[in-house]
């Protein structure tokens, strides 16, 4: 919605003229009648840049300008020493997010996991910064470095499989309502082959108990339907991702807007060839 700015329209009182007895007319006070000048606005604050930094990348279109803007702000903030710890621990997860995904953007792989490391880095420093716990810290950075061995490919990456495992099930145990280290473990099942480790049927099992818990998680459903649709079993794939484009209720409301419902309709177009 627009914001509209009224005005106030300014009367100036002159006094009446005495035309007959050549009175001079009374001057209008124009120092009383002049409008002030407006106040100069505040700079924002480290504060300011912090909470402006994490809106854009949770709710704002995931585009190359927005995400550098976001990064700025929030790499300014955050060196505020004067923020609150838990702030910045949140600023430093904001970060780690916005690095992923300006990394998923660039086209250049070299590009991309130089934005990866970066958001590596602030993953962890979140949890530094917190005092050694923070499992939204840890998540990040680490799926930061699961974007590393993604874009290195899987057979060039399964070193690092044991160690994201392990940090998923450390995540599981800080905080067991997260669903987003149960989809990674299930995304790294299928990503590897069976005689490397990965199992299909293992992945489906975990992406089924994220969704009896909270049926309203649409990057999980997204995720059953690719799983789905690598297996050969298109028409179940469909169902999931019609299930993403007719969920009313998406419990993260900015993740289905900006990635879940564009990838579901991408493999709707891609299986309906």
């Amino acid at each position: 919605m627009k914001r509209i700015v009224l005005s106030a329209l300014v009367v100036s009182a002159f006094a009446a003229v005495d035309v007959s007895a050549q009175a001079p007319a009374a001057a209008p006070a124009a120092d009383a009648a002049a409008p002030a000048p407006p106040a100069a606005a505040a700079a924002p604050t480290a504060a300011d840049n912090l909470k402006e930094g994490a809106r854009i990348v949770e709710v704002d279109a995931n585009t190359t300008a927005n995400l550098k803007k976001a990064i700025e702000l929030l790499e300014s903030a955050v060196a505020d020493a004067t923020i609150p710890a838990a702030d910045r621990a949140e600023g430093y997860v904001a970060l780690s997010r916005a690095h992923l995904r300006f990394g998923d953007l660039k086209s250049n792989n070299d590009d991309k996991i130089a934005a990866y490391n970066k958001g590596q880095a602030a993953g962890l420093k979140a949890v530094e910064v917190a005092g050694g716990k923070h499992a939204m810290g840890l998540f990040w950075s680490a799926a930061n470095r699961g974007c590393v061995g993604r874009t290195r490919g899987v057979m060039n990456s399964l070193f690092m499989v044991g160690d994201l495992r392990k940090d998923m099930n450390t995540i599981i145990a800080l905080n067991p309502k997260l669903h987003y280290p149960r989809n990674t473990l299930a995304e790294i099942d299928h990503a590897i082959p069976g005689l490397a480790g990965g199992s299909d049927e293992r992945a489906e099992k975990a992406l089924l108990e994220v969704l009896a818990k909270d049926p309203h998680i649409t990057s999980t459903m997204f995720l059953l339907a690719r799983v789905k649709r690598d297996q050969g079993k298109d028409a179940e794939a469909k169902v999931w991702a019609q299930k993403i484009l007719d969920e009313k209720s998406p419990t993260l409301r900015n993740d289905w807007r900006k990635f879940d419902v564009p990838d579901a309709k991408k493999m709707l177009a891609e299986l309906a060839e």
